[in-house]
C-alpha cells in the first residue's frame, strides 16, 4: 500500500480515530459555546468575550493527543465571533474594540476547533434578555429559523440553487 492510498484510508469515516477526532473536536466546540453564552451579560466587552472562547478552545485542544508518535495539529479553526443585532456574522473584533452588550441584544455566537484538521464547528442564537424572547425578537428569530428550514429542505445533490436579487431584506429591517 502507498502513502497515498494510506493518508486516503486515514481520511475516510470508517476510521475509528478520525471518528474520534471529530467527537473530541465537537465536545470541546460545545463547551467553548457555554461559556461564551455564559459570559453574554450586559455590558461585557465583545472582544474579552471572544478571547475568552479562543482560549478555552486553545487550551483544551493542547491537552488531547499530547502522546502521539507524529505531531498533530490541532486548535482554533475558526475565531470566536460574536455578532450582535444587524451584524450578520463572523465578527470577531480587534483587542483594541470597546463594543459592549446591551440588554435585549440579539447575539449571533460562532467558533470551531480542530484536530489534526477535522473541524467542529457551532452556531448559536441568543437573545440577551431574562425571561421569554417576544415581540419583534421574537418574530426576526421565527422567520430565520422558517427560512434556515426552508433552505434545508432544498438542499439536495445535484440541485441547483438561485438568489433573487429582490429577496434580499437587510437585518436592520427587523432589530432595533
Amino acid at each position: 500500500m502507498s502513502d497515498d492510498e494510506r493518508d486516503e484510508k486515514e481520511l475516510d469515516l470508517s476510521s475509528h480515530e478520525v471518528v474520534t477526532k471529530y467527537k473530541t473536536a465537537a465536545e470541546i466546540v460545545n463547551k467553548a459555546l457555554k461559556l461564551v453564552i455564559s459570559e453574554c451579560k450586559p455590558k461585557a466587552k465583545i472582544v474579552d468575550i471572544c478571547e475568552k472562547g479562543d482560549s478555552f478552545i486553545r487550551e483544551q485542544t493542547g491537552n488531547v493527543y499530547k502522546n502521539v508518535k507524529r505531531k498533530i495539529e490541532r486548535g482554533v479553526a475558526f475565531p470566536t465571533c460574536l455578532s450582535v443585532n444587524n451584524t450578520v456574522c463572523h465578527f470577531s473584533p480587534l483587542a483594541s474594540d470597546e463594543a459592549v452588550l446591551e440588554e435585549g441584544d440579539i447575539l449571533k455566537i460562532d467558533l470551531a476547533c480542530h484536530i489534526d484538521g477535522f473541524i467542529a464547528a457551532v452556531a448559536h442564537t441568543h437573545v440577551l434578555q431574562n425571561g421569554p424572547v417576544t415581540g419583534r425578537a421574537a418574530d426576526v428569530l421565527a422567520a430565520a429559523n422558517t427560512a434556515a428550514e426552508v433552505a434545508l429542505r432544498l438542499v439536495r445533490p445535484g440541485k441547483k440553487v438561485t438568489i433573487h436579487k429582490n429577496l434580499f431584506f437587510p437585518a436592520s429591517a427587523f432589530v432595533k
